[in-house]
C-alpha cells in the first residue's frame, strides 16, 4: 500500500494545530532557511558544530542520497506569529520530510517519520530574538544503503496548544471498579517463511516476552515430496522443528495451511501458490498434517489457519476459475482434512490481506469484502465448519483495525448458522509497515503499536493478534519487521509487547484521555497486583507531555508495597538508540502508603509508553 498523501485541507480537519496556508507558508517569519548535507557527519547535533560549508535551502528542497542527511539552523523566534505576540508562549514548528530524528539545543527531542511528522517544541515560554537551534538527522534508504529520495515538505512555525506543554494531564485508576476481563491480544507473534533459528535461546526470550501464541505460514510447503518412481511421501523435519520450537516457547501454535508442495502443484509456480493439481490428495496431506500433530506426537495444535492472503492471489486459479471460487475449493479440502483428523481442531479464514473491504487501490486490498462474505455465505449454505476469523493489517491507524473487527461482526448477523460457530477473531498478521521501514528499529514503531493496541485492538474485542516478526537474521538496522535482532536483542516493540503482557488479568476503571494519551488499567484478585499502561503517541505532531497518576481503592495485597515504573522511549529501552540498553528498564521505584491512595506525577516523551506496576514489597 503506497504511502499516504495528507492535504493541507485534511491537516485542518485532524490536527490541533492550525495549518498554515501556502501564502502562509510564504511568508518568511514562518519560513525557516537550513544548512543542508548530504550524507551522515559525526556531531552534527551539537550547538556548535561547523556548518558553514553546508548548502543553504528552504521549504520545498528536493535531494537524492544514500544514509542520511541533515539539516542544522539557528531559529529566532519572531515577535509576532500569524499577527499574534509570541511572548511567554510555547512555539513549535511543523516539520515532515522522509523520517528522522530531531536534536533541539543539542538534545534529541523526538523520532517522526513523513506519516507521522515531527511537532518539533522550540520553547515553552517564548522570549522574542532568543535562538534555538535545531538539527535534524534524516534516514535515507535503509541498511542497504540504496539511494533515497527527499523532500522538506514542513518547516513552518507554529504556536502551540498551552495546554499540552503547560498543564498536567489527569488520569484516574479506581481499582475498586472491575470491568472483567482483560483482553490481552498483544501476546503474539507471526513468522513467514520459518525463524532465523530454532536455538534454545530464541525462545528463551520470546517465552521472557511473553509471547502466548504464535502463528507461522508456510509449514506444508516442504512436507510433500515426490520420489524418483513418482509416488508421493512425506518428510516431517522441518515442520517438527517449527511445531516443536513453538511448544517450547509454551505458546499456542497457529498454523496456517500453506504453501503448495511442488510435487502436489497443478502447474509450476516457484512461488508456491499454484493450486493442487488433486483436491483429495491435498486434503490427505493437511489430514496427515494434523493427525501427526494431534494423535501422534502429542503436540497439539487447536488453530488450522486456511492460506495466507488468497484475496491478493497468493492461491493462483486454473484456467478460467475464479479466484474465490479456488480458495473455498480450497478451505473445504482443508476442512474435510482437519476435522476427518480432529473433530475437535479449528479451522479458519480467510486471512485476507487487507481487512473486509473491496477496494480498487491495488492487489493488497482487493475483494476483502468478496472474501469475507464469501467464506461465510459459503460456510452458511454447505454446514463447512468455520470456527474462526481471520485477517491481516499493515499500516493503517488504530481506527482502521477497530472498523475492521465491526465490519466484519456486521457482516456475521447475515449468517446466523455461522456466527454461532464462530469462537474468535484474530489478526493473524500486523506490523507498523509491510515494507521495510525505519519505526520497526525504534519507538515510535513500538508506541505505535501500543496505540493500535490499547484504543483499536482492545475496545474492538480482538481475541488475538500475531506481531509479524518474531525475529530478522541479522543485526543491522534495515527497518526489518522482527521483534528480536541477531543476537535475540530486543527491539522497542519487543519490549512494548512485554508490557502488554505484563497485564494482570482483570480490567479496572481508568478515566482521562485525549488525542495523544490513552491507557489501560488491570489487577490480578489472586495477588492484589495493579498494572497501568498509558502511551503517548499522536498520529501527526505529538509532543511530551505531563501526567499526573491519581490512584484509589488500592488492593490490601499492595499497600505498603513499591511501585515500579517501566518505560520505552527515545532514550530508555531503546536498541536504536543504545545498543548496550535494549532490555526493558525500571525508571523508578516509589513506595506505596497504607491508604489505599497514591499519585505520581512524570513526564512522557512523544511517541513513548510507559507501565507502573504496583506490587507487595516482599516482590521487591
Amino acid at each position: 500500500m503506497p504511502r499516504t498523501v495528507i492535504t493541507l485541507a485534511l491537516l485542518a480537519a485532524i490536527s490541533p494545530i492550525a495549518v498554515p496556508t501556502l501564502a502562509q507558508s510564504d511568508n518568511p517569519g514562518r519560513q525557516v532557511h537550513w544548512k543542508f548535507h548530504a550524507g551522515d557527519v559525526t556531531g552534527g547535533h551539537r550547538m556548535l558544530f561547523d556548518d558553514s560549508s553546508w548548502e543553504t535551502v528552504r521549504c520545498g528542497y528536493k535531494w537524492k542520497c544514500q544514509g542520511y542527511a541533515w539539516f542544522r539552523a539557528a531559529i529566532t523566534i519572531p515577535e509576532m506569529l500569524d499577527d499574534k505576540p509570541t511572548a511567554g508562549q510555547p512555539i513549535g514548528m511543523k516539520w515532515s520530510n522522509p523520517g528522522g530524528e530531531v536534536y533541539v539545543n543539542g538534545r534529541l527531542q523526538s523520532r517522526y517519520d513523513n506519516d507521522h511528522p515531527a511537532l518539533i517544541l522550540l520553547t515553552e515560554r517564548a522570549h522574542p530574538g532568543q535562538t534555538v537551534s535545531v538539527a535534524v538527522r534524516t534516514f535515507m534508504g535503509l541498511a542497504d544503503h540504496s539511494e533515497g529520495e527527499g523532500e522538506l515538505s514542513e518547516s513552518d512555525l507554529v504556536f502551540v496548544d498551552p495546554k499540552r506543554v503547560h498543564e498536567t494531564f489527569p488520569i484516574a485508576v479506581d481499582c475498586g471498579k472491575s470491568l472483567g476481563k482483560l483482553l490481552q491480544p498483544f501476546g503474539g507473534v507471526s513468522q513467514g517463511g520459518g525463524m532465523p533459528d530454532y536455538s534454545p535461546e530464541t525462545a528463551a526470550k520470546l517465552k521472557e516476552i511473553g509471547v502466548k501464541w504464535f502463528r507461522m505460514d508456510n509449514v506444508l510447503t516442504n512436507v510433500a515430496r515426490k520420489k524418483d518412481d513418482g509416488s508421493i511421501y512425506y518428510d516431517w523435519e522441518e515442520f517438527d522443528r517449527r511445531v516443536d520450537f513453538i511448544r517450547s516457547i509454551g505458546a499456542e501454535p497457529i498454523l496456517c495451511i500453506s504453501y503448495m508442495p511442488e510435487a502436489l502443484e497443478a502447474f509450476q509456480n516457484t512461488d508456491r501458490h499454484a493450486r493442487p493439481r488433486d483436491w483429495k490428495e491435498w486434503e490427505d496431506l493437511v489430514y496427515a498434517a494434523v493427525r501427526r500433530c494431534n494423535v501422534e506426537r502429542k503436540a497439539y495444535v487447536k488453530y488450522w489457519e486456511v492460506w495466507n492472503e488468497s484475496n491478493a492471489g497468493w492461491i493462483i486459479p486454473a484456467p478460467g476459475e475464479d479466484l474465490l471460487e479456488t480458495y473455498l475449493k480450497l478451505y473445504d479440502a482443508c476442512a474435510r482434512g482437519v476435522k476427518r483428523a480432529d473433530p475437535k481442531a479449528w479451522i479458519g479464514g480467510p486471512c485476507n490481506a487487507a481487512g473486509p473491504w473491496n477496494s480498487d487501490k491495488g492487489s493488497a486490498f482487493i475483494r476483502g469484502e468478496d472474501f469475507m462474505r464469501g467464506l461465510m455465505a459459503h460456510c452458511e449454505k454447505t454446514g463447512t465448519p468455520l470456527d474462526f476469523i481471520t485477517w491481516h493489517e499493515y499500516f493503517h491507524p488504530w481506527w482502521t483495525i477497530k472498523d475492521e473487527a465491526e465490519t466484519t461482526r456486521r457482516y456475521l448477523r447475515d449468517y446466523p448458522n455461522v456466527k454461532k460457530q464462530v469462537k474468535e477473531f484474530i489478526l493473524t498478521e500486523w506490523s507498523y509497515a509491510w515494507w521495510n521501514d525505519r519505526p520497526h528499529d525504534h519507538e515510535l514503531g513500538a508506541a505505535w503499536a501500543a496505540a493500535s493496541v490499547v484504543r483499536g485492538m482492545i475496545p474492538s474485542g480482538l481475541d488475538k493478534t500475531c506481531y509479524f516478526l518474531a525475529k530478522d537474521g541479522d543485526e543491522s538496522f534495515r527497518g526489518g519487521w522482527g521483534m528480536l535482532m541477531g543476537g535475540n536483542k530486543p527491539k522497542a516493540v519487543a519490549n512494548v509487547c512485554r508490557m502488554f503482557n505484563m497485564l494482570a488479568p482483570r480490567r479496572i476503571a481508568l478515566t482521562g484521555e485525549d488525542d495523544e494519551l490513552a491507557g489501560v488499567a488491570s489487577f490480578d484478585p489472586k495477588t492484589g497486583r495493579v498494572t497501568v499502561l498509558i502511551v503517548n503517541f499522536a498520529d501527526r505532531y505529538g509532543v511530551r507531555r505531563d501526567i499526573t497518576l491519581s490512584m484509589s481503592n488500592l488492593p490490601a495485597q499492595v499497600r505498603g508495597g513499591v511501585c515500579r515504573r517501566y518505560l520505552v522511549d527515545k532514550d530508555h529501552s531503546n536498541i536504536w538508540n543504545n545498543r548496550d540498553r535494549s532490555e526493558l528498564e525500571v525508571v523508578e521505584t516509589l513506595p506505596v502508603g497504607k491508604s489505599g491512595m497514591f499519585a505520581h506525577t512524570f513526564r512522557l516523551e512523544c511517541n513513548a509508553v510507559t507501565l507502573l506496576e504496583f506490587v507487595q514489597r516482599k516482590h521487591e
